[in-house]
This record gives C-alpha cells, sequence and structure tokens, in this order.
C-alpha cells in the first residue's frame, strides 16, 4: 500500500466524500480537514505529500491557512493545489502569492486533478533529492573544511619545528588557492653550513601541499642529522619517486651556504630562478636548473652533483618559483627572470623581496597572481672563524 499521503482541505463534505474517494482509488492514503485551523492542526503532528486546499472556508480560509503551512513547513517543500470555483478566480493570484504552487477550478475534473497530482508528487520528489544532496554536500564541505584545517596545520608545525626567523633572510609565500604546493625550508647543518630548500610542488591546493608533506620531512631530518647537500637531494628524490605517482614531482633548488667559506653549493632540479647579485646589485652568477625535478628519475639514474661558487660578504641570493617568472601581464607577457633581475637593480633603497613583489604586481597591472608563489632573499654574509 502506498504511504503517500494527500491531505484534503474542504469545507462541503459532498466534495470531501467524492475527491477523498477519488484519491483513494489513485492507490494514495487521503487525510481530511474542514477548514483552515484543522489544516494547519494536522499538519503540526503529520507531513503530508500534497494538499489539495479548498479557497473559501470558514474559521480559516485557504489563503490564511497556506501562508500558516508555509511558516510551519520551513525549507521543507510541500506542494499545494487550490480547489477554486469560476467565481472565485480573482483569488488564485492572490493563493499563488500566499504559496500556493497551482489552481484547480471547480467541478473538478478528475483526470486533470489526476495528472496535477501526479507532477507534483513527482516534482516533489525530486525536490527532496536536492535537499538531500545539499545535505550530503555540505557534510562533504564541512569534512573536507576540516581536513584541510588539519594538513594545514600539520605543514605549519613541520615548518615551525625546525625554521626560526633569520634576519639576513626575507622569504614570501603565497598560495593561489588555500594550500600552498611551494615551500621553503631553512636548516643549520651540525657542520655549520646553512640548509635552504625553496620547492615547487606539481600543481596547487591540497594535492600538492600533501606531496610537499614528505619532501619537508626529508629534507629536515637529514640536514639534522648531518647529511650533505648531494645526499638529501638524491635521499628525496628516492623518497618522493616510491610515493608519487609518476605525474606528481616536485621542482626544487637545494642550497648550503657556508658563511665561513664564503661558499654556496646548489643543486638545481627546475626552478627557474636562482641569482646571485654582488652587494651593488648587479648580476653576478645564473644558476640555471641542470637537472630534473625530483621525483622524475628513479634512484639509478639521479645525479646529485651540484654547482658551487664563491660569493662576497652582502653578495644577495635570490631564488623565486615560476609563480613570479611566469606571471602573464594582460597582453601576454611573463614577468621571468629578467623582471626580477631588473628589479632587483633598481631597488631604490627599498627591501629586495618587497621591490620584486611590487615590480610583479605592476606588470600583472593588479591583476592576482594565477600561481603559487615562493620568493627567497638571502644576504650572504661572510664570517670569519672567529667570529
Amino acid at each position: 500500500m502506498s504511504q503517500i499521503t494527500i491531505l484534503l482541505v474542504e469545507d462541503s463534505a459532498t466534495n470531501r466524500q467524492m475527491i477523498g474517494q477519488f484519491i483513494t482509488r489513485l492507490g494514495y492514503r487521503c487525510a481530511v480537514a474542514v477548514h483552515g485551523l484543522d489544516a494547519l492542526a494536522y499538519c503540526q503532528e503529520n507531513r503530508p505529500d500534497l494538499i489539495l486546499m479548498d479557497v473559501v472556508m470558514p474559521e480559516m480560509d485557504g489563503l490564511q491557512a497556506t501562508e500558516a503551512l508555509r511558516e510551519l513547513f520551513g525549507e521543507s517543500w510541500v506542494p499545494i493545489i487550490f480547489l477554486t470555483s469560476q467565481s472565485e478566480l480573482e483569488n488564485v493570484v492572490l493563493g499563488l502569492k500566499a504559496g500556493g504552487d497551482d489552481y484547480l477550478a471547480k467541478p473538478v475534473n478528475f483526470d486533470l486533478l489526476a495528472a496535477k497530482i501526479q507532477v507534483f508528487l513527482r516534482i516533489a520528489e525530486m525536490q527532496e533529492q536536492i535537499n538531500q544532496d545539499a545535505i550530503r554536500l555540505e557534510r562533504y564541505y564541512q569534512a573536507n573544511e576540516e581536513e584541510q584545517r588539519l594538513t594545514l596545520e600539520l605543514i605549519k608545525r613541520l615548518n615551525e619545528q625546525y625554521t626560526s626567523p633569520q634576519s639576513h633572510i626575507w622569504q614570501h609565500l603565497s598560495p593561489a588557492t588555500n594550500f600552498n604546493g611551494d615551500l621553503i625550508c631553512i636548516c643549520p647543518s651540525p657542520s655549520g653550513q646553512e640548509h635552504i630548500m625553496l620547492a615547487d610542488c606539481t600543481g596547487h591546493g591540497l594535492a600538492a601541499a600533501i606531496s610537499a608533506l614528505p619532501v619537508v620531512d626529508c629534507f629536515y631530518e637529514m640536514t639534522r642529522n648531518g647529511s650533505s647537500l648531494s645526499d638529501i637531494a638524491a635521499g628525496i628524490n628516492k623518497k618522493i619517486y616510491k610515493l608519487l605517482p609518476r605525474s606528481r614531482f616536485v621542482a626544487a633548488a637545494l642550497i648550503s651556504i657556508d658563511h665561513k667559506a664564503g661558499t654556496i653549493s646548489v643543486w638545481n632540479g627546475g626552478i627557474p630562478c636562482v641569482l646571485l647579485f654582488s652587494a651593488l646589485g648587479k648580476l653576478a652568477v645564473i644558476l640555471k636548473s641542470q637537472h630534473p625535478p625530483l621525483g622524475v628519475l628513479s634512484e639509478s639514474d639521479f645525479d646529485n652533483t651540484l654547482q658551487t661558487l664563491k660569493f662576497y660578504s652582502h653578495d644577495t641570493l635570490v631564488v623565486s618559483s615560476d609563480g613570479i617568472t611566469e606571471s602573464k601581464s594582460r597582453q601576454g607577457g611573463m614577468f621571468g627572470v629578467e623582471g626580477i633581475i631588473n628589479a632587483v637593480k633598481n631597488t631604490g633603497g627599498k627591501v629586495v623581496g618587497t621591490h620584486i613583489l611590487e615590480a610583479v604586481s605592476k606588470h600583472l597591472e593588479g591583476d592576482p597572481i594565477s600561481d603559487d608563489v615562493s620568493l627567497l632573499v638571502v644576504d650572504c654574509i661572510q664570517r670569519h672563524e672567529n667570529s
């Protein structure tokens, strides 16, 4: 037996009997109310699937009852079809404004009534499905928000656990979405070198941020254990080659600065901008990428060869991801490495990193950057053995 219930609100006993019997023959359960107050009392205890509402009734008419029922039902939608005589058609507009969905003129055409009932029950079923989908979507959204919050907190703690602010290092990270697929890690080695990594994981958002987790963990662990920079590069590559799908890899510049010896060693796999400037802002060296990104090659094919160069005190090392170099103007021109070089040459006394970001913003004419951005500026201070 069908569980669908149709509430018939009708003050005429004859109409209640005829229409009620017809509803029953259609296979539905028919509940009856003799006026609006009666219908309201019924609906406070029960929720019908559809309501047939007479307009002119004692105690509370159909228009008043419909307004009260809509308030009672709230966000839940129950179809209401008005039953009105030809002389009451002028009330149809008022009825629809009150919250009714359709009307049927008296005397009732039962074929038309059956068709309207079927149509509105089908619409109500679809509406209920939409409501349930919305509830599931909201639950998924809340769960996803919580997962993202926990992931962000984990990445933040991993970095804060080992990294403390350094007065000679300026850094900037900003995500294209909630999560940053770029990362900057700084950690002193037991032998006194300063190890730095700027990495750009494939894509951006949550997937890129998750890809960064093993990279961060491996970098800090191997640095604290005294591993050389070349071994750290090989170790990270081995780890993410095993963990990540082949479509996921990490462009990275791994840098070791020996402030006492005055040397910089770099392993660059896919980072477009690793530049060394003199203290006067003149470009000294471009350390181009000489390797594929981490995670592309197997352990046996991986090359951990470093580039090593001397620096003078207060030379400036500038490293950035492609979020800056590939920033496009409205005309389609890229900011490029040349944009960074020009910005460093013409700082006008401003902080180098800040001036680069201002130059990028000017290049974009105020449009937002569309990719994750990481920018690192290191003041290379040569320290003597007794310092």
